[in-house]
């Protein structure tokens, strides 16, 4: 597949801007609204519950001390205990860290975060099948007069089922059995990996000799997710709310379940696409089926490798594998 090149860092600057901004700096008022939403993945339509309409939901934006007020609108047809935020040794001050919203009403939560928060948490529904589709980057900034010079980059490791969500639970419920997805996701995009996937494929556009960082989630119900970047080193600066003393700087990050972690990568190498590959498990040949995939696109005149380039996390990475399926979607 020939790529089309077209203006990418416009598409990046609105697709943050309206994606994934529930809150500004300058407004501390933030209004979810929690109602089912249609998407399409893997080769088939279904609707999800969501907050306002999108997979995952929006990014609260804040800096430490501020004071958010959160309203909570259900249009949904089940009640929803919300929880805020969630970080381990951290707890960001509410009303309540946990609060039900019953369909049909709003609830109005007073956030207040802690001087002593920096960096990512998250939000999310508490009963499982809600959290499933029902979650979102918490993202506490510093106080003023503290470096905070680098372009956020959220980053939701989800799941998505074929099924309905709340029939795959209530199956796992009878049955005790394991939770199985049929896709992993990147900013709720399975990933060129994946049939019916390509066109919607998670990418962020870079400039050579910048510094980016990448706020990530691990929103999976049960699995430990490991993440890399082809040829680019990840600094991790920070994990579940809590900057590091000693940052470290590594090929690729495992993030256990309900975890978030900090990372600095810079665009250092030549112009090209690189994959962002996400997998459960790198001391095994990775299982093809749930290889999940974003693209690093680097500005630029040049005629990119396809397909892009893929990391190597481990000596037992199966590049060949993973090469010959993608070729099929490309």
């Amino acid at each position: 597949m020939t790529f089309q090149k077209i203006n990418t860092s416009l598409v990046l600057i609105i697709f943050f801007a309206v994606q994934y901004t529930a809150s500004t700096q300058n407004n501390n008022n933030i209004h979810f609204v929690i109602e089912e939403t249609s998407f399409d993945r893997l080769c088939q339509s279904k609707k999800i519950l969501t907050i306002n309409g999108r997979f995952p939901g929006p990014t609260i934006y804040a800096r430490a001390g501020e004071t958010l007020v959160l309203d909570v609108e259900n249009k949904g047809k089940d009640n929803v205990t919300m929880f805020c935020c969630r970080g381990v040794g951290k707890q960001v001050k509410s009303d309540q860290v946990e609060w039900l919203v019953k369909a049909g009403s709003t609830v109005r939560k007073n956030i207040t975060i802690s001087d002593d928060v920096e960096g990512t948490l998250w939000w999310h529904a508490m009963n499982i099948w809600q959290r499933a589709t029902v979650h979102g980057a918490f993202i506490v900034h510093p106080k003023p007069g503290k470096p905070d010079d680098h372009a956020d980059i959220p980053i939701i490791l989800g799941e998505w089922w074929k099924k309905d969500v709340k029939e795959v639970f209530l199956d796992y419920i009878d049955s005790g059995s394991d939770i199985k997805s049929d896709a992993f996701t990147v900013n709720g995009q399975p990933g060129d990996f994946y049939p019916c996937s390509n066109n919607g494929t998670f990418r962020i556009v870079v400039d050579t000799g910048k510094k980016y960082l990448l706020r990530i989630v691990n929103a999976a119900i049960r699995k430990k997710l490991y993440i890399g970047i082809a040829s680019h080193d990840l600094t991790v600066i920070a994990m579940d709310g809590s900057p590091l003393t000693k940052p470290f700087t590594t090929g690729y990050v495992e993030l256990s379940v309900e975890h978030s972690i900090d990372c600095i990568f810079e665009a250092n190498q030549h112009p090209d696409y690189y994959y962002m590959v996400v997998v459960t498990n790198i001391s095994k040949t990775y299982n093809t089926n749930k290889v999940t995939t974003a693209i690093i696109e680097y500005q630029g005149n040049y005629i990119p490798s396809s397909p892009p380039l893929l990391p190597n996390f481990s000596l037992n990475y199966d590049k060949s594998r993973l090469i010959g399926l993608i070729e099929v979607q490309w």
